[in-house]
């Protein structure tokens, strides 16, 4: 018997072994690519014009991708205020596309609670000017001018 250390049950040899790196999934959790595909072919056959399914599809895609977002249980609303953490032009239109694809997954029962329901946001609107007084005057008068032209009065 050798007098070394290293022997019974506990004995290894030089080699390394490599434990696979493997991902736990989670039984209950559904992936978000998996289940797009679904939600915008309801949205064709729905009637959605394609402009608009791939505008949603764009949108959603990029805040999945921001947030590190794999599994529909990783949703919440923290990563979608993180999202929306951008320039005030875009931030509307991105919170509505989003709110319709959750509306969609909550609708097929693979998100529990709507959360997004209460985030409203403000954005500054640019106020035009509003019209001269002198403008109105020019209206008024090419107005006359065409009702009379069009009595045969001209």
């Amino acid at each position: 018997m050798s007098r070394s250390r290293k022997h019974g049950i506990f004995a290894v040899s030089g080699d390394v072994v490599v434990m696979p790196n493997k991902k736990v999934e989670r039984k209950d959790c559904v992936e978000v690519n998996a289940v797009l595909d679904t939600v915008f072919n309801q949205m064709r056959i729905a009637g959605n014009r394609p402009r608009t399914i791939d505008s949603y599809a764009y949108i959603f895609k990029q805040f999945v991708e921001v947030c590190h977002i794999e599994n529909i249980e990783d949703i919440n609303i923290d990563k979608l205020y993180h999202y929306l953490d951008v320039q005030s032009a875009t931030k509307l239109i991105r919170l509505k596309s989003i709110k319709v694809v959750l509306s969609k997954f909550y609708n097929n029962g693979w998100i529990k609670d709507r959360f997004w329901s209460n985030i409203h946001i403000k954005i500054d609107k640019e106020v035009k000017k509003g019209t001269r007084e002198s403008d109105i005057d020019k209206l008024d008068k090419l107005s006359i001018v065409l009702l009379d032209t069009e009595r045969g009065r001209g």
